[in-house]
């Protein structure tokens, strides 16, 4: 994979004490161009002091702009979070700009296509992003699909569809359970329920991440699981989306193996938790320190 393109919201996760920036699509990319891989992210913040607080620190932190749309008419978006025990509790704000993410022919002007689009199930809520999404999905040679099924911001058509548009499906030990309920699956245990998914949808890889207990991938043939390493969480906001993105660098840009890339990717997880925010700062030392317990 050469280039890479992240899609949804980008928004201000407003904590009772502080703000921090943040959108699953946004953490992925975040984590991603911190690898140092040629990644790119489309999204909208709106016409005011929140919107440019973005492009500020898109600048600072030098991420590309160039597919970050402003819009005019919509505010830029906001979760209000309050944690309990570590775990978030989510406010997610209507009607934002992110909502109304637009199709633009520039978003190709680099490429005949991508090699792989990262997308949510949040961010096409409102049918105007979510149809930007299904035209850039016909351009992208592989695509990953985080599902975040939040408060009541999903529908079974959509998340149907987008399901049987992906190779790559990471989703989380509950949102596992919810997705059975949906679509009436019936299973004995975890393993059986991963592989009817695969099969219903033709998937390539299921990865299921269980929090501080373990995480796992399913290929078709085999299920690989790491238990998670213990650490002290506080903030358990955004790990999910630091091991994502841990993940497709190590086994699919760097060819790991797939059980030494959910480890490494579990150790992100792990760290992301033990630091404010959803996309803090994570260095190469703290990665190794974690790997040798």
């Amino acid at each position: 994979m050469k280039n890479l393109i992240c899609f949804g919201e980008v928004l201000w996760d407003v904590y009772p004490d502080k703000i921090e920036i943040g959108g699953a699509p946004f953490n992925v990319y975040h984590r991603l161009h911190s690898f140092g891989l040629d990644v790119n992210f489309i999204s909208s913040v709106g016409k005011d002091k929140l919107g440019n607080n973005v492009i500020n620190y898109f600048k600072k932190n030098n991420l590309s702009t160039d597919f970050l749309n402003v819009d005019k008419n919509y505010q830029t978006g906001q979760v209000l979070i309050t944690l309990n025990s570590g775990e978030p509790d989510y406010d997610i704000l209507e009607n934002v700009a992110w909502d109304y993410i637009p199709f633009k022919n520039d978003y190709l002007k680099d490429y005949n296509n991508f090699d792989c689009i990262v997308y949510g199930s949040l961010g096409i809520r409102n049918d105007v992003s979510y149809m930007t999404l299904k035209k850039l999905l016909s351009f992208s040679k592989f695509k990953i699909f985080d599902l975040n099924l939040r408060q009541n911001f999903y529908s079974k058509l959509k998340v149907n569809y987008l399901l049987n548009e992906s190779d790559f499906l990471k989703i989380n030990m509950e949102e596992l359970l919810v997705l059975a309920v949906i679509f009436k699956f019936k299973y004995t245990n975890v393993k059986t329920l991963i592989e009817s998914i695969y099969l219903k949808f033709n998937l390539k890889f299921i990865c299921v991440t269980n929090g501080s207990i373990n995480s796992s991938i399913y290929d078709g043939n085999n299920l690989f699981t790491i238990d998670s390493f213990k650490v002290k969480s506080i903030d358990n906001l955004g790990a999910g989306d630091n091991f994502l993105a841990c993940f497709i660098n190590e086994f699919f840009i760097k060819k790991n193996s797939i059980k030494n890339s959910l480890k490494i990717a579990s150790a992100y997880g792990a760290l992301t938790t033990t630091k404010i925010g959803a996309s803090p700062s994570i260095k190469p030392h703290e990665i190794n320190k974690i790997l040798k317990k």
